[in-house]
Formats: C-alpha cells, structure tokens, sequence
C-alpha cells in the first residue's frame, strides 16, 4: 500500500471526487497539514432530502425488474427530476390515506367492543351527552360487577342508574349513569374496572344502529383499501425502474458530496490523501490528471500511520476472510495467516464429523442457511464455510467407510477404520497439532523481527526447537521410535531450548507451558470423530428397522433411527465447528496474531441500475 496527496484547484473539485468514486481505489484519510478543514457541498442537504423522500415512496411499492438504465444526471438535475417526479407525490398520499384508513379501522373495532355486550340495552349513545347526569361504562367480569352495584346502593337510587350486559367471553360491560353533582369515585376504588371511553368515534345511536354504521363502514375502507393496493401496484409496474435510477443516482451524488468533509482547504485549493494499492498509484494520478488538465499535483508520502489491510482472495472463500475479521482485523504488517484457516479447518471439521451422510446433511442445512440469511452477515458467512466443510466432512467419511454409521464393502488406499486405528489418529492428530504451532511460531518470528522486537523472534525461534526435540524425544521415550541417544540428546536440547524460551520472553514466560498443552489439544479432533463414530455405530446396533418386526416396530424404530442419527449429526457438527475454530484461533494464531488491523475500505461505489 502506499498513500498519496492529491492537491487540486477547487473549481476542480467534483471532477476530482467523481473520478475518485468511479475508480475506487483510493482509502481516504484526513491530512495531517495544518490547513482549513473542507466541508460538504452546498447541495448536500438537497440530495440527503431527496433520497429519503424517494427511498420512503419505495418502501411502499413491489419491486419489479430495472430494465431500463439512466444516464447519470450530475446534483442539481437530479434534484430537479425528483421533484418533477408526480408518482413520488402521488405515492405519500396514497400511503397516509391508507394510514388513515388503518387507524379508522382501530376506531371501528374499539366501537364494537363497547356496543356488542349491549345489545339487550336500551341505550342511545348519541344521547348520553347531557349537562346534567354524568356516564362511565366499565368493562370487568361478574363479581366485580355485583361489587360494584352493591357499593352504589349507599348513594340516592333515584340519582343512579346501573345497567349490566349479558356475559360475554366471561366478561360483562357495566353503565352508570349519575347526577354530576353526585361524587361516586370513590364507589370505584378498588375494583378491578376498565373504563370504556364513551366519547370514542362512532359512538352515536343505539348499539343496533353503530354495528349496522361499524359494517357499513369497514365494506367501504376494505373496498378503498382495495382501490389504493391497485393503485400502488400500477405505480410499482410504472414507476420503479425510474425511481430506482433516481435513488442509485442520489446516493452516488450524495456519497461524493459529503466526502469533502474530510478534505483539506485553502482559499483557492483542496487536498485530498488516502492510500492506495502501489500497482494503482500511477493509474490513479492519470486519471485525476485527466479531468483537471494536467493542473492537479499528485505525490506519494510517507504514511505514518499504519496501512490498511487489503486482502485479495476468490469469492468462495471470501468467508474465511469475514471470519477472520470478526475475531480480529489482520494488521498489513504482518503476514496474512488465512490460508492457513482456510486449509486447516474444513480438514478439523471433516474429521470430527466424519461421515458421508452427516456431511451431506449438513451440506444441505447450510444451504437452506445460506440462501435464507444476509450476505452481509454473520450467519450467512459462516454457513457459506460449513458448506465447504461438509464436503471435507463427506470425503474423510468415504475414506473412513462412514455412511450415517454403516460401512459398505470397499476399501481405498488411503482407508482407516476409527475403532482400528486409534493409536494411529491419536498420533496423527497430535503431529497435526505440533505442526500447526510450529507454523504459527514461525510466523510469529517474522513480525517480531518486522515490528524490531527481536527478542522475541529469538524465543519463539528458541520454541520451536523445543518443539521439535521435545517431539523427538517423548516418540523415543514412550513410542520406540529413535534409540537411546538420539532420545537423551533431544531431551537435554529441548529443556535447553525452553529454558532460553523462558528468559527472553520476558511477560509472556507464562505462556511457554502452552507448548505443551496446545499441541496436545489437538488430539480431541480424534476424540470428537471417534466419539461421533461410536455414537452412530450404537444407534445402528439398537435402533436400525427391519420389516421382519412388523410394520408398526419397524416404523417406531425408524423415528427413533432417523432422530437419535439427526441428534449425533447436530452434536458432530456444532463439535466439528467450535472445536475447528477454536484449534485455529486459540492454539494457532495466539503463537503470532497481532490483529486490530484497518481493513482497506475505497472511495466507490456499485452501479446496478444506471451508467455514467
């Protein structure tokens, strides 16, 4: 990466920033050199406007297909167009009248919730409105109704009415008419009362008459309803493929004018740094060159800061990137470890889940993930890499002979069996494991000695001594493997070695002891395949149906098979994963990692819709 200055005139400006955009290649930052901060463009707060009123207009429309693309109109035409555009209008009052529509619907049901418990009453709600006797009317159930009624009878009878409906859904609806003069609040205290607002629209004639007005009303709102979904339907078959133009323009044209903010100024000038790729430095400078005549001055500097992180890599593994920047942004001065993850987990998580039928299961909930999450998220990202590990999953469940548990009759030359060859995959693991760290301490030695901490290189160098001759010396001591001298020799350098590790490490001593653990924890890739193995094996051995039980036990042993084998698949997999990422992240990368890199973000932007 390299970083750049641009200086240009400011009549230049938007020619500078749109040549920027469209070739995406710049990471801005804001310069260092002691002049005026630039602002927005003039029109900034014009484009912001338009993109949220037609960005709100199409939030109400059905997509449909953009088949034809716009030419790119610059601000103030785009501006223009927006407001000469009558659909977004006509759009916003279709909308609020539907919403009035909805609320007006709320009203309707609140009215026939009052008057459908009184329909035996004889009540005219338009004529309750009176200067002389006050109305409340409470919905609650009926011992509260008794209570209440009881309560009332120490006031004047002839100064009260009380009126009860018939229960309905095991609640009664209460009226209380009183002289206004009276003060029967406290009659109400106490008791579980839901007061009904009697004054709420379409309240206004007898309880027959507002439902018969209620249903006239709702046949006309679901009939304009109606009218407006149409409506709405024609403007989307009509209008999108405008509309979506006009919102791709608006947010290219708001996007260049807001990033002056972080541009410098003088009277006459503005200055623009950033980095950029070292192949696209010269390409860069060309282009500004062209739009400005040749009067645009373009140098590289010295960065003095820490470059941003760009990471090219093919788009199916784009995940293993996401993955690796959720835990922790690699920093650009230190080597990318990557590829390494891409390599390492899908083998992990194969061999845990080991099994032709589990893999391809998997395969197929991944994909049902993937298709149903967003790209951009979290979910989708990792369901994208467990659909690259079901098929490690199903290749070393074909070389193991693992089908949901059943082996078939062939074998290949690279063929193990999980209950044969333990001590073998015990091993083989833990090799795994003792080659991983040794990678990451490798590693670990070169950004050490890049970052100018030489001391530590020389440890971490000093620790994979001790690996390898602590290796060398435990497979002749327990194992047989190397003779007598060979061993003794191996282990004094690797006590040696550890003890040089200790020292110059300084804070970090304490982590020497995990030179031991790690590479051992290695070993629970066997420990999880194995177990999964024996799992499905049981359930075979119980569980598998056959005809000859009858058709009833043989359709009770089949649901038991299918779940016990789906409940071993969803163990294996969840294993196979948080044990996969855990061997990389922990054991892996802590010999090394540094991370809280800046990843590479350019000045760009996607067209879909329209062209330049």
């Amino acid at each position: 990466m390299q970083k750049v200055r641009i200086v240009s005139l400011e009549q230049d400006k938007a020619k500078v920033v749109a040549a920027l955009h469209m070739m995406g290649a710049i990471d801005l930052r804001r310069s260092s050199l002691q002049l005026g901060d630039d602002v927005p463009a003039s029109y900034s707060t014009e484009l912001s406007d338009s993109l949220v009123k037609i960005d709100g207009a199409m939030n109400d429309l059905e997509p449909q297909a953009v088949a034809r693309p716009e030419k790119h109109l610059d601000p103030k035409k785009l501006v223009e167009e927006v407001r000469r555009t009558k659909s977004i209008d006509e759009i916003y009052s279709l909308v609020n009248e539907r919403k009035q529509i909805e609320d007006d619907q709320k009203a309707l049901d609140y009215a026939e919730h009052i008057v459908s418990p009184l329909g035996g009453l004889k009540i005219d709600f338009g004529r309750i409105r009176s200067d002389y006797l006050a109305y409340k009317a409470f919905e609650t159930d009926p011992k509260t109704a008794k209570r209440l009624e009881k309560a009332l009878r120490r006031f004047d009878g002839n100064r009260i009415d009380l009126s009860i409906s018939k229960p309905l859904n095991k609640h009664v609806v209460v009226l209380v008419a009183y002289d206004r003069k009276i003060a029967i609040d406290e009659a109400f205290k106490g008791l579980r009362l839901n007061e009904l607002d009697l004054s709420a629209r379409y309240l206004d004639g007898t309880p027959a008459s507002v439902m018969k007005a209620t249903r006239a009303k709702r046949e006309a709102n679901a009939k304009r309803l109606s009218e407006i979904s149409r409506k709405l339907a024609g403007i989307s078959r009509s209008s999108y493929s405008k509309l979506a133009n006009l919102k791709e323009m608006l947010e290219i044209e708001l996007d260049r004018s807001e990033v002056s903010a972080s541009f410098k100024r003088t009277q006459s000038t503005f200055v623009v740094e950033g980095w950029v790729q070292k192949r696209q430095v010269e390409e860069l400078g060309q282009r500004v060159s062209n739009v400005t005549i040749g009067k645009a001055h373009i140098e590289e500097i010295d960065g003095g800061e820490l470059a941003p992180t760009y990471t090219r890599r093919p788009r199916i593994l784009k995940p293993f990137d996401y993955m690796v920047g959720f835990y922790s942004v690699q920093r650009s001065d230190e080597i990318d470890p990557t590829w390494i993850f891409i390599i390492s987990f899908p083998i992990f998580y194969g061999l845990m889940v080991t099994d032709v039928g589990y893999g391809l299961a998997s395969l197929l909930l991944a994909s049902l993930i993937v298709k149903k999450t967003d790209p951009e998220g979290l979910m989708h990202n990792a369901a994208r890499i467990w659909q690259l590990n079901s098929f490690a999953a199903m290749f070393f469940g074909f070389i193991s002979n693992q089908y949901f548990g059943f082996q078939l009759g062939y074998s290949t030359p690279f063929s193990f069996d999980w209950l044969k060859n333990t001590p073998e995959l015990i091993a083989i693991t833990v090799l795994f494991g003792v080659t991983q760290v040794i990678i990451g301490l490798a590693i670990g030695i070169v950004n050490s000695y890049g970052h100018g901490h030489k001391k530590m290189a020389y440890a971490r160098l000093a620790s994979i001594i001790t690996m390898l001759s602590g290796t060398i010396a435990v497979s002749g001591a327990f194992f047989g493997v190397f003779g007598v001298l060979t061993t003794e020799i191996s282990g004094a350098i690797a006590i040696v070695s550890i003890l040089i590790a200790a020292a110059l490490s300084g804070s970090e001593a304490t982590e020497i002891m995990n030179l031991i653990t790690h590479p051992l924890s290695y070993a629970r890739i066997m420990g999880f395949g194995l177990g999964s193995v024996i799992i499905a094996f049981l359930i075979d051995m119980a569980f598998t149906p056959h005809m000859s039980s009858g058709i009833l036990v043989f359709a009770v042993y089949l649901v038991i098979f299918i779940a016990l084998h789906f409940l071993n698949m969803l163990l294996s997999i969840f294993e196979g994963i948080v044990q996969g990422i855990r061997l990389n992240f922990v054991e892996f990368f802590s010999k090394f990692y540094i991370g809280n890199g800046i990843r590479f973000k350019p000045f760009s932007y996607k067209r879909v819709y329209t062209k330049e």
